[in-house]
């Protein structure tokens, strides 16, 4: 899996994308990011080939160190002691949990991976050499990793159980995502560093903003002021209905909010809220596009609508054009997938 996963990153650093003379995709990203007027929107097309301005170098199996060619059913035990259980789709169930009882804290043994970060080097200047905006995961994930090691439901109240066996595990994991990206930034060539941990339910957040801004929020702070201080953008992707955070996200220093379900909180209101604020970098919704009821001219028409809303140009940056990287987990199917490209592309956004 980790070679598959680094051939396929090798493979993304190696077409350049149409831009002016004299810049390239790095320079396009960070000024989309930072509100910098680019000449075009960037994009994040995996299958088009190669049809991308970013490229995502990392440990991307190293979270879930899932056997291959398990049947939905069988059960396996990562590199973090958590026992999954195959689900056939994309992401597993978490069925046994080696820290629901925050005392066994001081005799857990944590992975490592930035030796592994370390032996990336290749891979990032490849995808320099190609101007490319060097992406990197982040293997921890400081939300999804305690649910993970915690189960939900003792997670969701150990706030008020074991507080203090909560701070002390976040803690911990916080300093371990701070040494991945000193050890991103070590080996060179990163620009950015994406978490994906989802904080949305369908029409709130999962626990009370006040729980996240109490327990969650400083340590996210320390994470985020880790990257400015490499240099590093923080990406966040973030879904379901998470409005009451952007004012949380806002202050501490986000800088791109990817997101997979913008029509969950309606266009107008994110560019309302987010707007010369955060850059976001979303898809076309994917549980609105793979609905059967939904139109291929809908489909254009929100792509339009998306352009519109979220224009480059008006705001001068502040917008990520993405692709779902898994539409066979989501049913999207191949010719719904090249239709959303093609409407992206033949927009006049895309185009210099």
């Amino acid at each position: 899996m980790k070679e598959e996963n680094f051939i396929l990153a090798s493979l993304k650093c190696l077409k350049k994308e149409p831009l002016p003379k004299g810049m390239n995709s790095r320079e396009l990203v960070a000024r989309a990011v930072e509100f910098r007027d680019p000449p075009r929107l960037p994009y994040y097309f995996l299958f088009h080939p190669n049809a991308t301005d970013i490229s995502l170098v990392g440990p991307l199996s190293a979270a879930a160190s899932r056997p291959t060619k398990l049947q939905p059913g069988a059960r396996y035990t990562d590199d973090w002691g958590v026992t999954w259980e195959v689900t056939g789709r994309n992401w597993d169930h978490a069925v046994c949990y080696p820290l629901s009882d925050l005392s066994n804290l001081d005799h857990y043994k944590f992975p490592d991976y930035v030796k592994e970060i370390k032996t990336l080097g290749f891979l990032s200047k490849l995808g320099n050499l190609a101007g490319k905006y060097i992406l990197a995961p982040n293997p921890i994930n400081l939300f999804e990793r305690a649910r993970s090691l915690m189960g939900f439901e003792e997670m969701r109240v150990a706030p008020y159980t074991q507080p203090g066996g909560l701070r002390k595990l976040l803690d911990k994991l916080t300093e371990m995502t701070i040494e991945t990206i000193q050890a991103y930034h070590s080996v060179g060539g990163f620009h950015g560093y994406e978490s994906m941990e989802d904080w949305g339910l369908q029409n709130r957040l999962q626990m009370k903003i006040d729980t996240f801004r109490e327990f969650y929020k400083p340590y996210y702070k320390r994470i985020i002021d880790a990257c400015h201080a490499c240099r590093m953008h923080y990406f966040w992707h973030n879904c379901g209905f998470i409005v009451e955070m952007f004012p949380d996200l806002i202050e501490i220093g986000v800088d791109v909010l990817q997101l997979d379900q913008p029509k969950l909180m309606g266009h107008e209101n994110l560019i309302s809220w987010l707007g010369v604020k955060i850059c976001m970098w979303n898809t076309v919704d994917i549980q609105w596009s793979t609905s059967e009821n939904v139109s291929n001219d809908e489909i254009r028409q929100e792509v339009m609508d998306m352009l519109r809303i979220y224009d480059v140009r008006k705001h001068q940056g502040g917008f990520i054009a993405k692709h779902y990287p898994a539409p066979w987990d989501i049913h999207l199917s191949p010719e719904r997938q090249q239709l959303i490209y093609d409407a992206f592309m033949q927009s006049g956004y895309c185009s210099l």
